[in-house]
């Protein structure tokens, strides 16, 4: 029985390219971050968590959960994983907020307890024994600075 394996966020694909932001609230008023992500485990149904400004300290879940399906056979997933902020929008983002922020995305072949992989699974083995076999998870992060007063509505 194959191991399960871990996913893997292709750098050279996220969007944007550059991990600092500058100007979001002054000349940039919309964001798209996005990622490619890859799985040698094609079967594998992940999930992207979005997080701004994640706090261990407070019981507030993600921002935004994004499922990525299989593609077939394909090791690198066709799907994006996505996350969009919109500076003039009326829904609630804490990157509306002038500061510096924290935009990450995690993405794992389980589901998560805080943002670490939950679920392990234990095998059993042909000689008595068992393995255990745990989820996987992988991480981005950007770095935001929203200004106070800008060119977006």
């Amino acid at each position: 029985m194959q191991r399960n394996r871990p996913p893997r966020i292709v750098e050279s694909q996220v969007q944007p390219t550059e991990r600092i932001i500058r100007g979001y609230g002054s000349d940039l008023c919309n964001l798209e971050f996005s990622i490619i992500v890859e799985d040698p485990d094609v079967d594998n149904r992940l999930l992207a968590y979005w997080y701004v400004d994640y706090d261990p300290n407070q019981t507030r879940g993600e921002d935004e959960r994004d499922p990525i399906e299989p593609s077939g056979s394909k090791v690198v997933r066709d799907e994006r994983a996505s996350f969009q902020v919109n500076f003039g929008s009326a829904d609630f983002n804490r990157l509306n907020t002038p500061g510096d922020h924290i935009v990450e995305v995690v993405v794992t072949d389980t589901s998560l307890v805080g943002r670490e992989p939950a679920e392990s699974k234990t095998i059993p083995l042909a000689d008595g024994g068992t393995v255990i076999d745990p989820g996987y998870a992988a991480t981005y992060v950007w770095f935001v600075r929203t200004e106070a007063r800008g060119n977006c509505p």
